[in-house]
């Protein structure tokens, strides 16, 4: 009697990480279903052209497309149970519908680097020192010629179950000791499986504050409504105590057995963030970002999977991470535009994290001083909880706003003279300021005086910034490099100077001026290497008296209480600019580094460096503050039929010819808009700002509809044009839904 098949389907549909929009059907081998019970979300290798590929079960199938005849069977299983659980699947095929993007890749996306690379699902193996029974019993002194060892041997006998190799990194115990105590027979290593689900990764050490009575209300609100979904908008000034009120809510999920994912949109603000939680919970809590190795990122995957990790800090990425108990999601700085992936998969994290909560029937939990528009229209048209703090923590005061205007004044690095003048003041009371410009480099422009000649990068129409301290001229948009030149190329003159300022020259002038004053820049370049953010914020805090020099990285989530002054050093950037988003991102970049400044009991002051004082804009968010600046632009955006009241699609095409890409584009429209809705508009082609890019020329349409359902109808029109159309040329295209970036 033949054995009954543990996979009874003949068939099974395989996503590959590839940019085509389709699942492909592979056969199952006998042998192979007699052993295992295959399910969606497990790994397999696959053959692929001529070559193998490792893919992912997305569905066993009875029946295949194609003729079964020529459906070739996959290779071999990589695991033994699925690394995508079925509600990660069911996110996964949503975002791929709704972001028009291949399959394969989206669901490769939420996979951990390792895990695509068809490593096991598996916690490392890691070395562990323990004593022999004669390292036991050994005297110390008979090791006193050789102190590493003894040292070595010392801290081994002082724990018993072991001492892990990562232990033995961080006590600076010298590795050859180790191995010439194992030849001794004094040690012995033993392999064990790294797993921190045991440890716990906190201590609760902080008493919890008293709630005032907003944050009270608040809170009520919140814990009231934590057991379905719901998504609630926390908007409370800078240093309302956002924080406190979903730390509470935090604190009774752990207890119910809950684990809480909270994202945070920059690596900056995870260590700051994780020692807030270290000192509030004793339960086990991980890490998920970009500046972590593939095995620690793995890692803390397996460990929020398991269930051990009962909370999970992370950012963009992280909306993926699986967590079988799931309860709460915490989106703090909503509106960062660093939710939203701009290259390759593009997809906001903020909004895929709301659709997963629904799906799972929990509370969504969005924080922010200065709400993005979308999620302001959500509030004001109820479909999210509108939660409002309006008052500082504690007995800290809402900073004072002056504008500073620069029209006629001749500035001293950039600086006028009120500000150097309020920056001496604040130094001089053994106070820190926060000096706020969002370029980094040392000059973005390097010029000849004699010619003319702009340093220029050869792959964009943009200039290259120039990096005195690295002495280099760096593109920051495709991150082309060359030495610094002290020759112009042109006409061979000595005489080449810089044009503007960078986060890097003002600290250079800085030095100058307040030569006994600590100065810390805190800007991409600064912060590169790994923990390089969380020493300087502990540099920050060691310093009564100090300047802090940063771009954006600064103006978000950071609590500095001895910061009583902020200087914008430019507060004009973003005023004209040529995208609608312009002026809401100005508004919630000058409101974030403004409330760095007075968080604690001493008073804070905030000067707005601007050429353009009476603009109103900045009248309006000096004067009445973000909330009735947004509804004005709101407003606005709805008689221009601008999103979040329409809604939007930018398809973006790039060739290495400079006009292939607008060809491509105009030759879809005229194809295609004949068979459009008549609630669709298109605009364009048109080129991108900055043309060149990476050496592709870009250009752009856009598609705009207030209502959803035709304008993904065109979409996949476009894409399914766009497939066919680039398969025999080397333009390739990009479908951004709900796009950031509209040029």
């Amino acid at each position: 009697m033949q054995e009954a098949l543990l996979t009874p389907y003949p068939f099974i549909k395989v996503a590959l990480p590839v940019p085509m929009r389709t699942l492909f059907d592979y056969k199952v081998p006998k042998a192979l279903a007699l052993r295992h019970e295959l399910k969606p979300g497990m790994r397999i290798k696959v053959p692929f052209g001529k070559s193998s590929r490792l893919g992912v079960i997305v569905a066993l199938s009875e029946t295949s497309d194609w003729d079964p005849e020529q459906v070739k069977p996959f290779t071999s299983l990589v695991d033994e149970s699925p690394v995508i659980t079925k509600e990660l699947m069911a996110l996964c095929e949503w975002a791929a519908r709704y972001y028009h993007h291949p399959i394969g890749d989206v669901i490769f996306h939420a996979l951990p680097v390792l895990l695509r690379k068809g490593e096991n699902a598996e916690f490392r193996t890691e070395n562990w020192w323990l004593t022999t029974p004669e390292g036991q019993t050994i005297s110390l002194d008979e090791l006193k010629r050789a102190p590493r060892q003894q040292d070595f041997l010392k801290a081994v006998q002082q724990h018993p179950n072991g001492l892990s190799q990562h232990a033995a990194s961080v006590l600076d115990l010298a590795p050859s000791a180790g191995k010439t105590l194992e030849e001794k027979g004094l040690l012995r290593r033993e392999p064990r499986s790294f797993n921190k689900g045991g440890e716990k990764h906190a201590h609760q050490t902080q008493v919890p504050p008293t709630l005032n009575p907003e944050q009270a209300i608040a809170t009520e609100e919140l814990l009231d409504s934590r057991h379905h979904f719901n998504v609630s908008l926390l908007d409370g000034v800078t240093g309302s105590g956002k924080t406190e009120v979903f730390l509470r809510l935090m604190e009774r999920l752990i207890e119910e057995g809950k684990q809480i994912l909270v994202m945070v949109p920059e690596i900056g603000l995870t260590p700051q963030t994780l020692k807030r939680f270290e000192v509030r919970f004793n339960t086990d809590i991980v890490l998920m970002h970009s500046n972590m190795s593939d095995r620690e990122r793995l890692d803390a995957w397996l460990l929020a999977a398991n269930g051990h990790a009962k909370i999970i800090i992370g950012t963009r990425s992280a909306a993926f991470i699986p967590a079988p108990n799931l309860g709460l999601i915490v989106i703090d700085e909503e509106h960062d535009t660093s939710y939203k992936q701009h290259e390759g998969f593009r997809y906001h994290a903020r909004d895929l994290a709301i659709k997963r909560a629904q799906a799972l029937d929990i509370p969504v939990l969005l924080a922010s001083a200065t709400p993005s528009y979308e999620s302001l229209t959500n509030a004001l048209q109820k479909r999210f909880t509108w939660l409002k703090l309006r008052k500082r923590a504690g007995n800290a005061h809402i900073p004072e706003m002056e504008r500073v205007d620069l029209r006629g004044k001749t500035l001293v690095h950039g600086f006028s003279e009120h500000a150097l003048a309020s920056i001496k003041l604040c130094l001089d009371r053994k106070e820190q300021v926060l000096i706020f410009l969002n370029r980094r480099g040392y000059a973005p422009t390097l010029m000849c005086h004699q010619c003319g000649w702009i340093a220029a990068c050869d792959h964009c129409d943009v200039n290259l910034t120039v990096h005195k301290r690295a002495n280099k001229l760096h593109c920051h948009h495709c991150d082309t490099q060359k030495a610094l030149l002290h020759t112009c190329p042109e006409c061979q003159s000595e005489e080449l100077f810089t044009v503007g300022e960078g986060t890097e020259q003002i600290e250079t002038q800085l030095t100058t001026l307040f030569k006994d004053t600590p100065i810390l820049r805190v800007d991409r370049d600064s912060t590169q290497r790994k923990s390089a953010m969380e020493k300087l914020t502990q540099k920050i805090h060691e310093h009564d008296q100090a300047i802090l020099i940063g771009t954006q990285m600064l103006a978000k989530g950071h609590h500095f209480p001895n910061v009583t002054l902020v200087v914008i050093m430019d507060a004009d950037a973003g005023l004209f600019s040529s995208d609608f988003r312009g002026m809401e991102r100005t508004a919630q970049l000058i409101t974030q580094v403004a409330g760095r400044a007075g968080r604690a009991k001493k008073p804070g002051h905030v000067l707005l460096q601007t050429y353009h004082p009476d603009h109103a804009a900045i009248e309006c968010l000096c004067n009445l503050g973000y909330e009735h600046f947004a509804i004005d632009g709101l407003s606005e955006r709805k008689s221009l039929s601008l999103p979040p009241f329409f809604h939007q699609v930018i398809v973006r095409a790039e060739s290495g010819n400079e006009h292939e890409a607008m060809q491509l584009l105009a030759a879809m429209r005229n194809d295609l808009e004949p068979y459009f809705s008549k609630d669709v508009y298109l605009v364009g082609p048109y080129t991108a700002i900055i043309v060149r890019k990476a050496g592709q020329h870009r250009a752009l349409i856009s598609i705009k509809s207030a209502q959803r359902a035709p304008l993904h109808q065109a979409t996949q029109m476009m894409t399914k044009w766009l497939e066919q159309s680039t398969r025999q040329n080397r333009i390739r295209f990009a479908i951004d839904v709900d796009p950031l970036e509209t040029y």
